[in-house]
């Protein structure tokens, strides 16, 4: 077996079932190899894309998705999905070909540094330098990519490598590992010590408690001491059913109940100290509060706490909800009077939670269409459900959406989109539907940046360079291969939704909307 084939070998040993990719120069010998050895290659018409459907890959599965770009700026172009996959800590590897070795510094075709261009976003970046170290470096970079804190990995492939022989030393191998297993996760007693002095405490439930698989665990314990829980907008969310103790996003554009400010004791459980909680300086966060880590091992911290307190916190839940329930309305109240002229967000948001089932995935690409759910639509926050992540990148909805089907064939796929975000890739939708990668695409048409242009109005009393022209998404889709449908009215969401969803192709409904941000 040659470098190539044993890298795909490797790859399949690894639970690895396909590969997105785009041709070109440098991949020749390693998608034959994938192609022979039956390992699906997903292509696409961008290399953005490639990298959106790993990053998607690993933030659905917590293992990590693969892509394959040809060299020079198809693995430019790559990197965006890499550096998402770095904001949000997704476990994702891309292999990039390039140029021979023996010719690497003579100036060969496309040369350039791909491996420091990697480096800065990624938990590994190497040259795979010898056929025979080929699946020792492969184990190397999947090892990295989830442990132990997930997050992309990058490998170089030369040509002459590829199709260089392995020899035995190539079949050492590491055993897999799945992200989170080496995840900190923090001290109970100290923690339960805290809650029991405190009167407001405060769950903010970031990303490393759905890579750490302690999702359920914290639902139980916030439960058992009426506890409210937040998760940062864009992180992944844990709580897989609605419970009276979630309370929604934390950090969003459009704002929030005033929690973080009167919260005494503040358990950052894998979330991230950043801008959506006000960096938990002074001002974001009362004086005196405690602020303490805290991960993984709930039901040991539920022991703790009990043998420290008996009576849940269900005064402080009870105004936490009504502060919750309070925003809500006001969120509403503000949609009433553009909703009454024509389709508007929260006409769409109604229609996903009258149609959606406990099993739908949900992808959510957009700006001003993205507050609307997060404030609305969020009784729940599944791990099967997906933003941009903490990048806040708009566009990689399509890529995600293809990633999605091939994670749950079974399952329906939605994806929420604002018109500007799905223009990113729109091309992709003739990729999805020839290689039978079938989802629902909402497309939210304000013909325009919406949070942007919202915000330029408010400063400067005029939109700059955020407003945008209008589209045929209908006929656009069909042209690629898609179904179209033009939403009239609100009336029509519900059916026209139920009907691409049980659809067998790839379904855009393409929905004018007024009005602005929450």
């Amino acid at each position: 077996m040659n470098a190539a084939e044993t890298f795909v070998e490797g790859l399949r040993q690894h639970g690895i079932e396909w590969m997105a990719t785009l041709c070109g120069h440098g991949l020749d010998p390693l998608l034959h190899a994938a192609k022979r050895a039956g390992l699906r290659l997903v292509d696409v018409r961008n290399e953005q894309t490639a990298g959106y459907m790993a990053d998607a890959c690993g933030r659905l599965t917590r293992r990590p998705g693969v892509c394959a770009v040809s060299s020079g700026v198809a693995h430019i172009n790559a990197l965006t999905g890499v550096a998402n996959a770095w904001f949000d800590q997704a476990p994702m590897l891309l292999v990039s070909g390039a140029g021979a070795l023996s010719t690497a510094g003579r100036g060969h075709f496309q040369e350039m540094d791909q491996v420091a261009l990697a480096a800065s976003v990624t938990r590994y970046a190497r040259v795979i330098e010898s056929a025979n170290r080929t699946l020792e470096i492969l184990d190397e970079a999947l090892a990295a990519a989830v442990r132990p804190e997930p997050g992309p990995v990058h490998l170089t492939f030369p040509l002459d490598v590829q199709v260089t022989e392995a020899g035995a030393a190539a079949g050492r191998r590491r055993s897999p590992t799945e992200a989170g297993e080496s995840a900190d996760r923090g001290d109970p007693e100290a923690v339960a010590e805290a809650l029991s002095k405190c009167r407001r405490p405060l769950i903010i439930a970031g990303s490393g408690v759905y890579y750490a698989g302690s999702g359920d665990e914290l639902m139980r314990f916030s439960e058992q001491f009426s506890i409210p829980v937040v998760v940062p907008i864009w992180d992944r969310g844990s709580i897989e059913r609605p419970i009276e103790t979630f309370l929604g996003v934390i950090g969003a554009a459009s704002g929030g109940p005033r929690l973080l400010g009167d919260s005494d004791c503040i358990v950052m459980a894998g979330a991230l100290p950043d801008y959506r909680v006000g960096y938990l300086e002074p001002g974001a966060v009362m004086d005196g509060a405690a602020v303490l880590q805290f991960t993984q091992g709930w039901d040991e911290l539920g022991m703790a706490v009990g043998r420290r307190r008996a009576t849940p916190f269900k005064a402080w839940l009870g105004e936490a909800r009504k502060r919750r329930e309070a925003f809500c309305r006001a969120v509403k109240e503000r949609a009433i009077r553009p909703a009454s002229s024509g389709t508007h967000a929260v006409h769409i948001v109604q229609a996903l939670r009258e149609v959606m089932e406990s099993a739908t995935v949900l992808l959510i690409d957009g700006g001003s269409i993205g507050q609307w759910a997060h404030q609305l639509l969020l009784d729940r926050y599944p791990g099967h459900w997906l933003t941009c992540g903490r990048s806040g990148v708009v566009g990689w909805g399509i890529g995600g959406a293809m990633a999605a089907r091939l994670v749950y064939p079974d399952r329906p796929v939605v994806l929420l989109s604002g018109d500007g975000a799905f223009t990113f890739n729109v091309a992709e939708l003739e990729r999805a539907a020839r290689q039978e990668l079938p989802f629902a695409a909402i497309v939210a048409d304000d013909q325009g940046w919406g949070i942007t242009r919202t915000g330029h109005i408010r400063q400067f009393g005029e939109p700059i360079s955020s407003s945008l022209g209008a589209i045929d998404f209908v006929g656009l889709a069909e042209s690629l291969g898609a179904r179209g449908v033009l939403i009239r009215k609100s009336e029509e969401l519900v059916p026209a939704l139920r009907e691409a969803i049980s659809s067998r192709g790839v379904t855009v409904l393409h929905v004018p909307i007024v009005g602005g941000n929450p």
